[in-house]
């Protein structure tokens, strides 16, 4: 019930001192041992080696470069690698109309996996990877400019490293950029997914209940002179496409937030042909942002009062 949300946001080495060998090719088999130049990627539960000027990121979850070259991951527990991995083939790529190098069936750590090489935009290339089995789905992307091939292999290399720890328990907050106080509110943490945390009243499992409240936090970067308010212009141009129809936005504010730099809207509308009201509230300070969305479908002043209260009690770390 979260997709609306979720959506307006994927040889064993042996332990030594040595980097392992850049290489250009994805290994069908990948199979490590985890060693002590492996890190574990913020919020997940994949580890990797990091090639040399790698950085970790925290958000996005993942290995960073100066010059546009990046990988990031999302671990997605209790999602099911077969049911989000169902259209991840060449021809669902081909088919829209992007470019696509490289496509194969492979292994991760003896999960089954699928890679895929492709054209991201005029100046980009991209490594995706997605593996798993019926209780998680794990994406890892790399990103790298086109006229930069040393990083593309060098992103490869890190894939064939990857060592992913199914029984490591994740801190779902150790890596969040943000704090905030639900002591006095309904809605409470109920999961989390790298970068993203849902709120559900009383934190309990409302999948049988399409109409229950809840709400979703993402902490992500923005770019170099966007506001709050470019941010949630942004999303909100994009619920349309994602189920929230005859839109109409009220109560619209650029107030600080917490002394930070905020937007919060509510948008009015339809959702698979019931009124329903998203809440809207973005928190900028620096290069982070938080961005909220509550979704209500009854009660709404109480839900949307209840939203605000919780998004006001955010701070950035």
């Amino acid at each position: 019930m979260y997709k609306i949300v979720l959506s307006v946001f994927v040889v064993v080495l042996v332990a030594c001192k040595q980097k392992p060998a850049v290489t250009g090719k994805i290994n069908p088999n990948i199979q490590n041992s985890k060693t002590n130049q492996h890190v574990n990627i913020p919020g997940t539960r994949l580890y990797m080696i990091p090639p040399a000027g790698f950085t970790v990121s925290q958000t996005p979850a993942g290995l960073q470069k100066s010059g546009n070259a990046a990988i990031t991951v999302t671990d997605l527990m209790g999602g099911n690698y077969y049911t989000n991995a169902a259209n991840f083939n060449k021809a669902g790529f081909v088919q829209r109309g992007i470019k696509t190098y490289d496509y194969q069936e492979i292994k991760v750590n003896g999960y089954p996996a699928k890679y895929v090489s492709l054209q991201g935009d005029a100046n980009a290339r991209m490594y995706w990877l997605v593996f798993g089995d019926t209780s998680f789905s794990t994406m890892v992307m790399g990103v790298y400019p086109e006229m930069d091939p040393a990083a593309g292999k060098e992103i490869l290399t890190a894939l064939n490293t990857i060592y992913y720890d199914k029984s490591l328990k994740i801190d779902p907050f150790a890596a969040a950029a943000f704090s905030i106080d639900d002591s006095q509110s309904k809605f409470k943490f109920f999961q989390f997914s790298t970068n993203m945390y849902v709120y559900t009243v009383g934190g309990k499992d409302n999948k049988n209940d399409p109409d229950a409240p809840f709400l979703v936090l993402t902490q992500m970067p923005v770019e170099k002179g966007m506001t709050a308010k470019n941010v949630g212009d942004m999303m909100l141009s994009k619920l349309e496409g994602y189920g929230l129809t005859n839109t109409s936005i009220k109560n619209a504010s650029s107030e600080k937030i917490n002394n930070y730099d905020g937007y919060e809207a509510e948008v009015h509308g339809q959702m698979h042909g019931k009124p329903s009201i998203m809440y809207q509230c973005v928190i900028a300070n620096g290069d982070n942002v938080i961005s909220m969305q509550g979704v209500a479908k009854t009660d709404f002043d109480e839900n949307v009062a209840a939203f605000k209260a919780l998004a006001h009690t955010i701070k950035i770390k």
